[in-house]
Parts: structure tokens; C-alpha cells; sequence
């Protein structure tokens, strides 16, 4: 409490072992002496024989004498018991605990059971024939009690004066003990043996021990003026203790002034029985001390154990989907090959990635994303075995150990129920979200014995299943490593490839569909490498993107199509316009506008020629950013094309406020022309909207003259496609174009 430090005691053996052992104690103390009266024969007669007495009085006097003499005597080691054990209880207490009450307590008892044990032991020694006993035994009594009331004054007046005073040590405790002791047998030994001791019993008066005034007003100021301080600052039982032994003491002032008539009555029986409890109501209260601090312990303990077990759920487990975190997946599959080695068993390892879940954060937020995760991990949860193992160990990627599956058919049929399970519409915020899911599968021990083996060669299968056109499965094979291995051979050689001047530009041209007559071209990007030989766009582009070189990439091709375009443009006086395909990472990038600018101006190239083709994902994540981009780029004098448009889910209300002069139809529509209605019914559409918003059409992939015919009826009069023409070098494209 505030300045004391009550921290609770961490030995719950200890606690456990203190209080049975001191009632033992207690009751074998309290109990000796009972047991020798009643069990043990005394001959009095004999006794008073032995004792050499020559007055007259009888044998029956004698006898209830020394009667009276072994009861005060039960009663003063009674006493002397109770207080050493309450003494030992409070010493103890302040060790542990630093509690200086506590402290306070024990001196004030031990001064007084001191007196009480050298009462005991010595004076009746010194005095065998009960010569001026009576006065010593009150003189002591009220020595004792008042000297146990300055004690507990002073103890309690430093406590509040001192208040950050330091631990006292143990040693301290020993020689004030013995200090007290020695000082207490002086003052008895001096007064029994040298002095005349004063009258303290006046028989016949109002106050018949009115020394007994002294320790009472000392109680008294110490109730009323010290205790109501001491208790603002340290409100608990130790403090209430004292009180309650100040109480008593005083009952037993009173008890001894005003009801005691004579020596050793009746009233001075009561009074001493008072002063057991005066030792009993500290012992009481440390015993209740230590058992609510042991129940203290037992429930921080509790306390402790729930949240160390709440901080192992924490450190284990995903905070949004309470699905296993990264980690402990990790943790759990070293032990689920540890288990399946030693039975010589095999499991499947599955990796499930969300497809395009991007797109949905960026759409509807993250809130909404999260909300999504978590109907999702329930749906997902519902799917799996039980004692399957279900891990996050990405934003949209989860793992799958199931100990279960034996054989790939076992497996397979697991991957299409997850991937047929999931593919449910769910209902977020009013907004209804259909998702699909790449799986990729690997199986214990054939592709892998080793934990990041085993997961690295699921993951390769899960982006085989990606580049497959997602929503599907993968099992690992040697061929899909050799993938992983030519993508990272990849990423090695495309960051020298432009110092290295391993890439060039291929122009595919565009063509009014009604004159044939060349309008532009689409500038698309080749790359050469010697150790690789030539790459795809389709390998090399999704490796630029994933590693950050799309934005250098980007800039180069952006930068060679105007130095050409513009040396075309002064050789023949042609203002053909170049189309040029914008990555979503690249439009992205905040510097891409002033990329852009100042390519122009260094080359002085006429904006108005070039067309940056944006795909129509850019448009559904409906960001203000990036709308004031394209009204930037349009603010240059270039102009937009929508690519790929239709695959996506863009407003029409957006491609209305947008500064957009082309939509182009994506060749999976073009390629089904004749063989799906729905795609045609979409092409019809497109074409439609186009016209009623001002916006010309660009249509690709055009291969045959059906396709052609299809366009030209439908008022459809832009278009590119390897009917037309396949893509050209510089060279063969300038001499179709210009010459």
C-alpha cells in the first residue's frame, strides 16, 4: 500500500506449511500445563510443608494459594506463547514483504511478551514467599503495557515521517530483540530486588489501580489522533489490528481501574484473559494476512497462467481468422515430419492463395477486406478433415497440413471440394463478392523431406495453378521447379538487361477497318539474352512487376518509342499514333506523371500522338488518386485507352467524368465471335456504350476475315490483330507506314 510494499509471498510451500504448524504449536503450548493440572497428582499438604512457613494459616488457604499461583501462571505463559508466535509471525511478515507495520506490531508485542516471560521465569524465583508480590506483579503489568503503547506510538509517528525509509535488515531486528530483552530483565530484577515499590492498588477507591491511567491515555491518543493518519495511507487489516489491540487495552485499563476491588479477582482474571486476546488479535490478523495473501497468489497465479496460455494463443494464432500464424504452421509441420518419419507415413502440404484478392481491398477498403477474410477462413474451415492443420501465413495465402491424405487422388479430391466449396457468393456490407482460389499441392515425402523444401515446391505449384488462369490446383513436379528456377534466372538477367541493350521494341500496326489505312501502332517490348535466348512478355513482364524493375522498364520503353516516334515523325511529316501498355505497378508509381513529362519534353515529341493504354483494373478500385492522375496525363495532351475492356467491372458513371478517347475489346471477346452468344451480346455492348459516350473502339486479336466482317457491321472501325498484320521491327513497320 502506497510507501509499504506489500508484495505477495512466492513460496506457496511455505504459505502452505506456516499455518498448520503454528496452530500445532499453539495448542500444544496452550495445552501442556492444562494437561499437568489435571493429569499430574500434586500433594499440597506436603507442599506447603516444604515451603517453611510459621503462620497459622491452614491448609486449605495454602492449597487455594498455590492454586491461584499455578493459574496465573497458565494464564502469563499462555500469554508468552501467543506473543512469541505472533512475534515470529510479524518478523516474518516484514521479511517477505517489507511491511513496516507489521514490524511495529512485532516490537510493541515482543517488549511485552518479554516482560511477561522473565515475570514468568524470573520474579516468582526471586520471590518463593509471595513477599510484596502483588505490587510487583502490577508494577510490571503496567510497565509492560505502557511501554508497548510508546512502541507502537513511535513505531506508527515514523512510519509517517519516514515514509520511503529502506528495508531494515534481519541483523537490526536481532539486537533490538535482544536490547528489549535485557533491558526488560534489568527493570524487573532492579525493581524486585532493590527498590521500594509504591502502592499501585488502593482498595476502597473509585480508581483502585490508577496507575493504569498511563498505558490507557497512551491507547487513547493512539486510537484517536495517530490510527485515523496511519489508516489514510495504509487502509488494511494490519493497520485495523492495531486499532483493535488499542481498543482492548484500553477495556483492560478500565476493566482493572473501576471493577477491580482486590488483588487477583475475579475482574483482574478477566483483564489478563483480555490481554491474550491482546496477543491474539495480531496473531488472528497475520494468519488472515497470510492465507489471503497465499489466496493472492493462487489467483495471480491463475491470473498468470491464463495469460501466459492467452499470449501462447496470441504468439500461435492469426489476430483476424484465429487460424495458426506463419510461425506456428512452421512449428507444426517440422513436428507433422518428425511424427510421419518415424511411421514412415506420408501427408499432403496444400497452399491456398486467394486470387485477385488486391483488387478487393482496393475496391470496398480494408475493413471490408478483413470482414471478407473472416467469412472466408470460416467457409475455408468448414471445407477441411477434421485434424487437418489450417494456417494464414500471408494476407491471402493459407496452408493446409492433412495427415490424412495418403495419394494424390485422395488430394485431388480434396483440392476440388475446397476450390468448389469456396467459390460461394459472400455477402459483405450489402456488396456480394465471388472469389476463386490457386491451389498448389505437395506430398510428403516424394516432394520433399525437409520443412522448407516441402512448403517451397507448394508454393511453386500454387503459381503454376496461377499462371494457369487460376481457380485450379497443382501438384509438384520436377517441370514446375525447372519454372521456379528459369523465373529466377530471370529476375538475374533483367536487371542488366537494359545496360546490356538486350531489348528492343516491336510495333504492331493499327488500322482504320474500313480504308486499311495504317492509323498507329501498339509498341510492344522484346528482350534477347544470350544465356536465355529470346524471352516472352508473359515471363518476363509478372517478374518486373513482382520485383520493382517494371518501373525502369517502363521508363525505357516509354522513352525508345518517343526518340523513334519522333524521328519518324521529322523524316516523313506522318503524325502516326503509338500506343504504349501502362502497368498497374507502373501508373501506380507516385512519379510516374512527371516520368512522363519530362520524357516528353527531352525527346519533344507531340503528346497528342501518344496514347498510353491503362488497364480497366485501375478503374474498379475507384481511388481519387488515381482519377486526378489520368486528368494529369490528359492535362499533358496525351491520350487514354481502356485496355482489355469488359474483363473488368468498372462504373459507367467514372467513364463518364474520365478524359478517356478509346476502349479497346479484349481478343478473348473477338476470338469467340462465332462460337458464344454471351461474348457477342458483350462486344455488342461495348460498341454501343463507346458510341453514346463520344469514345472510338479498339478492337484486338483480330485473326480472321469473319472477325473482320463481324466489326465492320457492327460499326467497329479500329482495329489490330495478326489478320492485319503480325508484330514488326522498326524497320519493317517503317516501310509499310511510310514508304
Amino acid at each position: 500500500m502506497n510507501d509499504i510494499d506489500n508484495t505477495l509471498i512466492l513460496d506457496e510451500k511455505t504459505l502452505k506449511r506456516i499455518p498448520p504448524v503454528f496452530v500445532f504449536v499453539i495448542i500444544l503450548v496452550l495445552g501442556s500445563p492444562i494437561i499437568a493440572l489435571n493429569y499430574f497428582g500434586f500433594d499440597f499438604g506436603t507442599m506447603a510443608k516444604s515451603l517453611g512457613y510459621d503462620s497459622k494459616l491452614s491448609s486449605y488457604l495454602i492449597e487455594a494459594q498455590i492454586r491461584g499461583y499455578f493459574r496465573q501462571t497458565l494464564l502469563q505463559w499462555s500469554a508468552f506463547s501467543l506473543a512469541a508466535i505472533t512475534v515470529l509471525l510479524s518478523f516474518t511478515q516484514y521479511r517477505l514483504t517489507n511491511d513496516k507495520i507489521a514490524l511495529v506490531i512485532g516490537m510493541g508485542v515482543l517488549f511485552s511478551g518479554a516482560v511477561e516471560a522473565l515475570h514468568t521465569l524470573v520474579i516468582d524465583g526471586l520471590s518463593p514467599y509471595f513477599i510484596d508480590k502483588t505490587n510487583l506483579d502490577a508494577v510490571i503489568w503496567t510497565l509492560s503495557n505502557s511501554v508497548s503503547a510508546l512502541i507502537f506510538i513511535i513505531g506508527l509517528a515514523l512510519i509517517l515521517y519516514y515514509k520511503n525509509t529502506k528495508k531494515v535488515r534481519v541483523n537490526t531486528f536481532i539486537l533490538i530483540g535482544v536490547f528489549i530483552l535485557i533491558s526488560a530483565f534489568s527493570l524487573i530484577y532492579y525493581a524486585a530486588t532493590l527498590i521500594k515499590l509504591p502502592q499501585m492498588s488502593i482498595e476502597g477507591a473509585i480508581l483502585s489501580r490508577p496507575y493504569e491511567l498511563v498505558y490507557l491515555l497512551l491507547y487513547l491518543f493512539l486510537i484517536i489522533f495517530l490510527y485515523p493518519r496511519i489508516y489514510k495511507q495504509y487502509p488494511y487489516i494490519l493497520t485495523n489490528c492495531i486499532f483493535y489491540m488499542g481498543v482492548t487495552q484500553i477495556v483492560i485499563g478500565i476493566y482493572l481501574m473501576v471493577l477491580s476491588s482486590s488483588p487477583y479477582d475475579s475482574a483482574f482474571n478477566i483483564a489478563y484473559f483480555l490481554k491474550i486476546i491482546f496477543y491474539f488479535i495480531p496473531f488472528a490478523c497475520l494468519i488472515i494476512n497470510y492465507v489471503f495473501s497465499y489466496n493472492a497468489i493462487l489467483i495471480a497465479q491463475e491470473k498468470l497462467r491464463l495469460s501466459e496460455q492467452r499470449l501462447k494463443y496470441i504468439a500461435a494464432h492469426d489476430a483476424l481468422t484465429n487460424l495458426y500464424n506463419r510461425r506456428e504452421f512452421g512449428t507444426l509441420l517440422e513436428k507433422t515430419i518428425e511424427h510421419n518419419n518415424r511411421r514412415n507415413s506420408t501427408f499432403a502440404l496444400f497452399v491456398i492463395d486467394l486470387d485477385n484478392f488486391k483488387s478487393i481491398n482496393d475496391t470496398l477498403g480494408h475493413i471490408e477486406g478483413d470482414l471478407f477474410l473472416k467469412q472466408f477462413t470460416m467457409q475455408l474451415s468448414s471445407l477441411v478433415r477434421r485434424g487437418d492443420i489450417l494456417s494464414r501465413i500471408g494476407g491471402d495465402e493459407f496452408t493446409l497440413i492433412s495427415p490424412r491424405l495418403k495419394t494424390e487422388i485422395e488430394a485431388k479430391r480434396l483440392a476440388e471440394r475446397i476450390i468448389k466449396g469456396l467459390n460461394i457468393p459472400y455477402h459483405i456490407h450489402g456488396t456480394i463478392l465471388t472469389v476463386t482460389v490457386s491451389i498448389g499441392i505437395s506430398l510428403f515425402p516424394k516432394d520433399g523431406d525437409k520443412s522448407e523444401k516441402i512448403l517451397k515446391n507448394a508454393d511453386i505449384a500454387m503459381y503454376s495453378a496461377k499462371k494457369s488462369g487460376k481457380n485450379t490446383y497443382r501438384f509438384y513436379s520436377e517441370k514446375l521447379s525447372h519454372s521456379k528456377h528459369r523465373e529466377t534466372e530471370i529476375e538475374f538477367y533483367l536487371k542488366g538487361a537494359i545496360e546490356n541493350n538486350e531489348l528492343s521494341l516491336c510495333f504492331q500496326p493499327q488500322y482504320n477497318l474500313l480504308t486499311k489505312e495504317i492509323i498507329g501502332a501498339e509498341v510492344l517490348l522484346r528482350w534477347y539474352n544470350k544465356a536465355l535466348g529470346n524471352i516472352l512478355p508473359n515471363e518476363f513482364i509478372p517478374v518486373a512487376e513482382n520485383t520493382g524493375f517494371i518501373i525502369s522498364l517502363g521508363n525505357w520503353v516509354l522513352l525508345k518509342t518517343c526518340e523513334q516516334a519522333k524521328r519518324w515523325s521529322e523524316r516523313y511529316k506522318s503524325h502516326l499514333s503509338f500506343t504504349i501498355n501502362i502497368s498497374s505497378h507502373q501508373f501506380e508509381n507516385k512519379d510516374f506523371v512527371q516520368s512522363v513529362n519530362e520524357i516528353l519534353e527531352r525527346t519533344m515529341f507531340p503528346a497528342s500522338n501518344l496514347n498510353l493504354d491503362i488497364p480497366e483494373s485501375l478503374l474498379v478500385k475507384n481511388d481519387s488518386g488515381i482519377f486526378e492522375e489520368l486528368q494529369e496525363i490528359n492535362s499533358l495532351g496525351a491520350t487514354i485507352t481502356i485496355d482489355d475492356f469488359g474483363m473488368g467491372y468498372s462504373s459507367l458513371n467514372h467513364l463518364k467524368s474520365l478524359p478517356i478517347k478509346t476502349l479497346k475489346i479484349d481478343k478473348l471477346f473477338i476470338a469467340e465471335i462465332k462460337n458464344s452468344t454471351d461474348k457477342v451480346v458483350v462486344i455488342d455492348t461495348i460498341i454501343k456504350l463507346a458510341n453514346e459516350l463520344g469514345m472510338s473502339i479498339m478492337a484486338e486479336g483480330i485473326e480472321t476475315e469473319e472477325q473482320l466482317d463481324y466489326l465492320l457491321a457492327r460499326n467497329c472501325l479500329q482495329g489490330q490483330g495478326f489478320y492485319l498484320s503480325k508484330p514488326l521491327t522498326a524497320q519493317e513497320f517503317e516501310s509499310i507506314a511510310f514508304e
